[in-house]
Formats: C-alpha cells, structure tokens, sequence
C-alpha cells in the first residue's frame, strides 16, 4: 500500500535568448536599431522576459513581429512570430501552443544552414516535448526532447538550454518507470554541467541523480549522498525550492529503507519550512506523510492526529492523490486500534477514488488526443482547400489567355488557338500530375497515422497482457500453490489439479509470447539487429523453420526507431507467410546498412508462386507489407516461381 505523497520534478521550458538585459534597456534598443533581424530578435526577447509579467505587452510584440513579417514579405520573421505566440501560450493555453510552435518548425526547417532558425527549432521541440508531458503524454514528449538533443549536440552543445534537456528527459524517463534511461540522462546532465562548470546546472543534475537513484531504489544510498551535495549547493545559492526538495527527497530514501523515524524528521524539517514560507499545499502533505511513518512505528494515535492537522490544510472534498492517501492511512490506522469495521470502510472509499482518478486522467488524456486530432484535421481540409483554389485559379488564367487570343486576325486566330489548345492540354497534364502527387502524399499521411496508431495500440496492449494479465495469472498461481498444502484431496483430484497446474503455466507462458511478438523489448531497448536475431532464434528453436539470419552494418544502431519497427514488422510478416503458405525449410534474413541505405532480404525454399497474383492480393498481411514499404518511399521486388522458391528484396532510405 503506497502512503507516502511523492516529489514530481516538473519539466523546464527555454527561451532561445539569455536574459542579460533589463526590460527598459531592451525596449530602448528596440528603438534605434536599424537593422530588421536583430529589432525582430529583440523583440522575440522582450516579449519572451515579460510573457508572465505584462502579457498585454508581450502579445503586442508578437502582433509588431506578425505586422513586420508582412510587410518585409519575410518568412523567417514570420516563424519568429508564431514561436513569441507559442511561448505566450505556453502556460495555459496547450493546443494553441502546440500548433504554432508547429508552424514555426515547418517554417525554420527551410533554414538548415541557418543557426538561428536550427536552435530556435530545438527550442520548440523542447518545449513541444514539455506540453506532451504536462498532457501526460511521455512517449511523445520524449521523442522531441530527443530531436532537440540532437540539434543541439550539433549547433549549440554549451547552451545551459542543453542541460536543462537532459534533466527533463530524466525526469519523463522516470515517470513512466524507464529508470535505466532516466538515469544515464541524469548522468549525461551532470557530466554537462561539470564540464561548462555551470552552478545552477550542476545543482540540477545533482537533485535529478539523486532522485532518480531513489525513487528508482537503485543504489539509494549513492542518491542520499548526492542529494546532500545538491543541497550544499543550494544553500550557497539560497535556491529554496531546491533546499526543500532536497530534504524531501532525502525523507523518501529513509521511507523505501523502512527507516521511519529519520524519515519523519525529515519531513518535519520540510513541514518546517513550508510553514516559515506558508506553503499551504506542502504543510497538508508532510502531516499527511508524517502520519504514514507513525503508523509503521505502530503509532496510530499520533499517526491519526497528523491525518486530522493535514485536513486543515488539504481540501479532502476533491478527489487527488492526497486524498486517497488519506483514507489509506485512517485504514491503517483504524486497523491497529483493532477498528475493523471503520478500516474496511476507508478501504473501500479508497477503491472509489482510485477510479475516480483513473477515469480523470484518461479523460484528460482524451481530450488531449481528440484537440490533436481536431487541428490535424482542420489542417487538412486547409490544405484541400488551398489545393482546390489554385487550381480553380490556373483554371481562370487559361479561360482569360484564350479569350484575348480571339481578338486576333483569323489566321492569327487559328495558329493561337493551336498553341493554346496544346499549351491547355499540356497544363491540363501537369494539374492531373499534381493532384496525383497531392493524393499520395495524403495516402502516405494516413497510412504513417494507421502504422503509428498500430504500434501505440500494440505497445499499450502488450504492456496491458504483460503487466496487467500476467500478475492476475502469476497471483492465480501463487493462490492455487499456497491452498495445494493446505488441501486434502483424493489421487484423482490431485492429478486433476496438477493438469490445471501445467495449464496454467502454459497460459503464462503464451500470454508472455503474445506480448513480447506484439512489442519486442529487444527492439526498443537494444534495437533492429537484436530484435531479429531473436526473432530468428525463436521460431529456429522452434523448429517450425531453420532461419539463417545475415545483417551487415547494424552493429551501431543508428536507425530511427520509426524505421526500425518497420522494418521488423515487415520481416516478421514475410517470415509468417512463408511459414503459412510456403512449406518452406530453410529461409535466409539478410538485412544491410550502407550509408543512408538499408536493403532487406528474404529468401526461402518453399512452392514458389506467380508474383503476378500480387497484384490482385487482397489480403491483409501482404497489404501491410506493401503499405509499410510506401510508408518508408522503399522499393519492393518479388521473384518468385512455381517450385522454385521466393525471394523479397526491399531498398529502403535511413
């Protein structure tokens, strides 16, 4: 039973521009600067300092940026004005700010020789991976703080932006359990700090190693230590945020290590503090946190008086996590005084508000998903229209171009009217071949939606079968071995019972192969090349087939995890048709990288067949395949005879 309230890190936005200067001395530079791109940066500046202060002002310098783009006809002011309005967005207005971070993005990416527009499109990629956070939405946010680690390493590797990277990838690792990555990247922020001999950075890195080590009760003791030097740090600093969170982190180690009485003083020591600063939220939390070390001291008197101090300060009429730590505790607390009826009680309310929370944060995570798929869609149907408009437009031109021709002579008449009837045809040839590229790439589009859709719909399935149904299962096993000694039955039931027994074990071990096929670990923690050969090694051992498994320069990763899943899937489909269908042997795997080329071979022994058929396939697995190969703009060849065997050749773009 968890009773204690944990210490969540919050994630850091960036500005692109350090903050040297005062308001007034930026307004007066913006004044008599002559020059359009540093007046459009200083503006970015100030808008950006006093976004919390005055955002009246700060929206005005946005509207000044928006205005200038216009009239300098400047695209890259433009990008500069829908990253200000991001950033103003930034607090509390989530969707807006995602989508012009967006189409700042799009824009500075038409810039890549550009240092400016490179670390400010980190910037928005840092901060799109904070709004994912806060929407709890962690994979994503990951994701772009990955791609803005990699803008950075390359154009700005001194930024103190890039340390403040590392803590919130630290941080988004941890929370979803990830405690491996979590705490390399803990690692590389210190290393990063130590290095630019950054204070405030180091004090960083150090809170979040620490706290990583702690809450992941990985070498917890090194964390304790660690977060003793943080807080030296913080004191020289007078940082009392950090001073805070330092000691309360420091209260949790004791808590894992069953040291309880360190602990709460401790969390007294934090109690302390939030009361000489009148923290009301932090004071409600330690009396409840004190309370739940009284009561594993055996010490429900006092642990209930702290429950009722906490009720001053904590509003228990709204269902949070603190509330449902509160009923925990009276359970407790209501079972060492030997109250069962009052300790079933809170049990059961505490069953209530764990739905209730559940319910609201998949509600919130609803809409969050549903606002994205909103604008995605209202964006399409711009691009539609915008499509639509042009070509209505090149419609009007040719109409005028043939009107103006009728003016002439009858001869001059006939020989322009030739012309244009050509010239008609031939534009008419290039808008067909225009719309064709405009509905494949929205083919393309749907289908990269469908194929990430089905991987975040196979990775939440497998980690619900894995995590969710095998505990049941392993529980049921645990139950049934536990009555076994306890039971007296006749050799009959006995046998019956050891055939339920094997059953059962055979149901966990198919559940755990269904889970790990729909999401290899192997692909996401080591990558492509160790996926496949155990892939391979699988069905081999399996003897459903004898597989002879090839790659050529996998040895250093260095594929996207997009392509990498891809392509996996892409093995794996061919490998079960030709188990299915092709009453195969042997087969060959054989995957190369090669610059920014990635070819992929499959080859088996079996009946062979007419690749003509292909054309007509309906099916659903030879669909896939083919989607995923326009997925990647790959090149797909089949040859294949009757008796002959097949092979599959795919080229593919890294």
């Amino acid at each position: 039973m968890k009773k204690i309230i944990l210490l969540v890190a919050c994630a850091i936005p960036l500005s692109v521009f350090a903050q040297k200067n005062t308001f007034d001395s930026i307004r007066n530079l913006i004044k008599i600067e002559k020059n359009d791109s540093e007046r459009v940066r200083l503006l970015v500046q100030l808008g950006n300092k006093i976004k919390y202060k005055d955002t009246v002002e700060a929206w005005r310098c946005q509207k000044t940026i928006d205005s200038f783009s216009i009239v300098k006809k400047n695209d890259f002011f433009k990008a500069q004005s829908y990253f200000l309005a991001a950033t103003i967005q930034l607090a509390n207005q989530t969707q807006p700010s995602i989508d012009n971070y967006e189409k700042a993005i799009k824009i500075f990416s038409k810039y890549p020789g550009n240092l400016r527009s490179r670390v400010s499109m980190g910037t928005c990629y840092i901060n799109l991976g904070l709004l994912h956070a806060n929407n709890a939405d962690y994979e994503t946010a990951t994701f772009y703080y990955l791609k803005a680690e990699e803008i950075y390493l390359k154009d700005n590797p001194k930024s103190s932006d890039l340390g403040v990277l590392y803590s919130n990838l630290s941080i988004a690792y941890g929370t979803i359990n990830r405690w491996d990555e979590g705490i390399k990247y803990s690692e590389k922020g210190l290393a990063f700090a130590r290095k630019n001999n950054d204070k405030a950075n180091l004090l960083n890195a150090w809170y979040a190693y620490g706290g990583s080590l702690v809450n992941a009760k990985r070498d917890a003791e090194r964390g304790l230590r660690i977060l003793d030097s943080a807080k030296q740090i913080a004191l020289e600093m007078n940082n009392l945020n950090m001073i805070y969170s330092c000691d309360f982190m420091s209260a949790m180690y004791y808590y894992n290590t069953k040291q309880y009485q360190k602990a709460i003083d401790y969390y007294t020591l934090c109690l302390e503090f939030a009361r000489k600063y009148d923290f009301t939220a932090g004071i409600g939390n330690n009396f409840l946190n004190i309370s739940a070390n009284e009561a594993e001291l055996k010490r429900p008197k006092l642990a209930a008086a702290h429950l009722d101090s906490s009720a001053k300060y904590l509003d228990y009429s709204v269902i949070t996590t603190s509330k449902q730590m509160y009923f925990e505790n009276y359970a407790e607390v209501y079972k060492q005084l030997g109250d069962f009826t009052k300790a079933f009680a809170y049990k059961d309310s505490v069953g209530v508000i764990k739905d209730s929370l559940y319910q609201a944060d998949n509600i919130r995570q609803m809409e969050f998903r549903q606002a994205r798929y909103n604008y995605e869609k209202k964006q399409n149907e711009v691009n539609e229209l915008e499509a639509e408009r042009k070509i209505q437009a090149l419609s009007i031109r040719q109409k005028n171009t043939l009107n103006y021709i009728l003016v002439g002579s009858a001869l001059t008449l006939l020989v322009l009217s030739l012309l244009a009837y050509r010239n008609y045809k031939q534009k008419q040839k290039l808008q067909q071949q225009r719309i064709a590229e405009l509905e494949t790439q929205q083919q393309l589009t749907a289908t990269e939606a469908v194929l990430k859709g089905e991987e975040q719909e196979r990775t939440r399935l497998a980690k619900d079968l894995h995590d969710g149904l095998g505990g049941m299962l392993s529980g049921i096993k645990f139950s049934m071995n536990s009555m076994k000694g306890n039971l007296i039955m006749t050799p009959e039931n006995a046998q019956a019972f050891e055939r339920s027994m094997d059953m059962l074990d055979s149901s966990i071990k198919e559940m755990r192969r269904v889970a790990h096929n729909m999401m290899p670990e192997a692909l996401v923690k080591f990558g492509l090349d160790t996926a496949l050969k155990d892939f391979c090694n699988d069905i081999n051992q399996s003897g459903a087939l004898k597989i002879n498994y090839q790659s050529i320069g996998l040895e250093n990763g260095g594929i996207e995890q997009t392509i990498a899943i891809t392509i996996y899937r892409i093995v794996q489909e061919l490998i079960n048709n030709t188990m299915k269908h092709a009453a195969a042997t042997t087969a060959i795997v054989q995957v190369t990288k090669s610059n920014n080329q990635i070819a992929v071979t499959v080859e088996d022994d079996g009946n062979g067949f007419d690749p003509v058929i292909l054309q007509g396939a309906k099916g659903i697995g030879w669909t896939n395949i083919q989607s995923r190969v326009d997925f990647l703009k790959g090149k797909l060849d089949v040859q294949s005879a009757a008796g002959k065997g097949t092979s599959v050749h795919i080229e593919l773009n890294a």
